[in-house]
Formats: structure tokens, C-alpha cells, sequence
């Protein structure tokens, strides 16, 4: 397959990523290392990761094995940021398994974000860069701003499409974003170039994250790993929702529903019937594609033809939200 070719060069980078964090475990005391089953259940898609190795790729003698540990702090880091999301969101699955507030507890499952939290500004810490450890510790902090923002507006049903999209660059964008700018700080590139992969990784994030929220709507229990419209459940608003409820002849039922929590099985069904009426779905997946042209666009000023395609295949493995290995 042509998109696993041209991420050849970071597969092995990726491997070992899931083997430092396994390691890792194994190297703690008992309880920590008692969770260890938790990690290969979370084993995710690695996206982060690849952003970063791929865009550290852009300096030719850069050696992908010296940059490995803050490729495994980016991934804990998002690791962490999901074991506390599943506990705000009172989640039962995450990737079709149990989520560790489940199996363990909202305690452990806290503790456990916290732990890989400082295990991630550890690697971070060791390495060495102060531009990229700022980087990501600013990263927590949006993405934290971001998390906030989103409970203060829980079951708000007047949202905007303009307060959504600031959210979900808080929450998602800019950690990819991110992640591509640590990959050029990791190598020897220009500020043109370095604006532009910020870019691309910041339009790919809203892509990614209007997608997901489509999912939550439309994607099927067995495929997308969690529950079937777990977002409202929780009050949490997303564009096919903001979209859908501009047009509906059942506004105002489907409003005060949301505002007192009342959304039971036949609520559920009534709003995820009049979203589909009213084209919340195809608007919502129209936005993505706007995000993923602009994020392909800029990837013109990059110079170096095999970290294009690199890029432009972890772009499609993100439409189609699926593993990278």
C-alpha cells in the first residue's frame, strides 16, 4: 500500500515507541507495573508520533533514534489527556475495550493520566530542548483551557459554530500542531518552513477532530471503539448538532431537552434522525475537507518531496482513522 511506503522510513521509530512505553511500565514498582495491561489495550494510531518523526525527517542527518524519547513523551502525553477525557466523560470503552475508570476506578484513572503527564515532562526534561519542552508544556495548557471551556458550556444548546471550532483547536489542533513544529526544532529548518507545517498540523487537527464528532453521530459502536453519541450524553455540543439545530422545524424541543439533561433513548433517536434530515452530517464532513485542503496546501513550501508524502499519508490514515502500524 502506497501510504504505508512512504511512512517506511518512521515505521521502526514507531515500533519502538510502544516498546520504550512497555518498558517503561516494567521498570516501575508493582502497581505501576500492574497496569501494564492497559497499555497494549491503549496502543493508539500513533499520529503525534509520525507528525513528529516525519517532520524531523526534513534535516537529512538527523538520526530519528536520538529523538525517540520525545516521540514517546507526545504520545503519553495524548495517552494521558484520554484516561482523564474517559473519566469527564464517564466513558466504558475506549478503542471497543474497557477504559481504566472501568476496570479501575476514576481514581486510578486520574492518577494514572498524572503519572504519564510526568513521565512525558521527564523525556522532555532529559532531551534537552527548552523550545520544545515549552512547547508542549504550553500544549497542556490549552489543551487544558480547552477541556474547561468545554465543561463550562456542557448542555449549552447555544453554542456557535465559531465557539466550537475555537474549542476544538484548543483541545486537539494545536497538540498536532505542535507536533510537527518539535519535529522542525528537532532539525535544522527555516521560520517559512516551520509556519507552514504549524499550519498544515493545526488545519489537519480540526479535520481530524470534526471527524470524530461526525463518528460520535454516525459511526457504528463496533468500528469507532466507544459509545454511539456519548459527546451529547455528556452535554458536550459538536458542529452536526450546531449545524442541524439553525434549521429544525424541533428546535426548541431538542433545546430544552439538552438544557435539562433529559435525553433518553427516544430523545436520542428524534435528534439523530432530524441531524440527518436537516444535512448535519454532510455539512460537518464539508468542513473537514475544507481543513484537510488547506492543511495539504501547506504543504507546497516544503522543500524535501519524501516528508511531503509522509505527511500526505498520515493525512489519509487520519480521514480514515486508522493505526499507522
Amino acid at each position: 500500500m502506497k501510504t504505508r511506503q512512504d511512512l517506511r522510513e518512521i515505521v521502526p521509530e514507531l515500533e519502538y515507541v510502544d516498546k520504550f512505553i512497555i518498558e517503561m511500565f516494567q521498570s516501575r514498582s508493582d502497581t505501576i507495573g500492574s497496569l501494564k495491561p492497559f497499555l497494549v489495550q491503549m496502543k493508539g494510531k500513533k499520529f503525534r508520533p509520525a507528525l513528529f518523526l516525519t517532520c524531523a525527517r526534513m534535516h537529512h542527518g538527523r538520526d530519528l533514534q536520538s529523538i525517540i524519547p520525545i516521540a514517546v513523551s507526545l504520545e503519553l502525553i495524548h495517552t494521558a489527556t484520554l484516561l482523564h477525557d474517559d473519566v469527564l466523560d464517564n466513558a466504558r470503552l475506549r478503542r471497543s475495550r474497557p477504559t481504566v475508570n472501568t476496570l479501575w476506578g476514576n481514581q486510578v484513572a486520574v492518577l494514572l493520566g498524572d503519572y504519564l503527564f510526568s513521565r512525558a515532562l521527564t523525556l522532555l526534561t532529559t532531551f534537552g530542548n527548552l523550545e520544545i519542552i515549552e512547547l508542549m508544556v504550553n500544549v497542556i495548557e490549552e489543551m487544558s483551557i480547552g477541556e474547561i471551556q468545554q465543561q463550562l458550556e456542557a448542555s449549552n444548546p447555544d453554542l456557535t459554530e465559531e465557539e466550537y471550532l475555537e474549542r476544538i483547536k484548543q483541545k486537539t489542533a494545536v497538540f498536532m500542531a505542535s507536533c510537527c513544529l518539535a519535529g522542525c526544532l528537532a532539525s535544522k529548518t527555516s521560520m517559512e518552513i516551520k509556519s507552514s507545517v504549524y499550519k498544515y498540523g493545526l488545519n489537519l487537527g480540526m479535520a481530524y477532530q470534526v471527524i470524530d464528532d461526525v463518528l460520535d453521530f454516525s459511526g457504528q459502536e463496533k468500528n469507532t471503539g466507544k459509545d454511539t453519541c456519548s459527546d451529547l450524553k455528556n452535554g458536550i455540543i459538536t458542529l452536526p448538532l450546531i449545524y442541524t439545530l439553525q434549521f429544525s422545524p424541533i428546535k426548541d424541543e431538542i433545546f430544552s431537552w439538552i438544557r435539562e439533561q433529559r435525553l433518553g433513548e427516544s430523545e436520542l433517536f428524534i435528534i439523530l434522525n432530524e441531524i440527518k434530515l436537516q444535512g448535519g452530517i454532510e455539512y460537518s464532513i464539508k468542513t473537514a475537507e475544507r481543513y484537510i485542503d488547506k492543511a495539504l496546501t501547506c504543504l507546497e513550501a516544503i522543500p524535501t518531496e519524501d516528508v511531503q508524502n509522509g505527511l500526505k499519508a498520515v493525512t489519509r490514515l487520519v480521514l480514515r482513522k486508522v493505526p499507522i502500524i
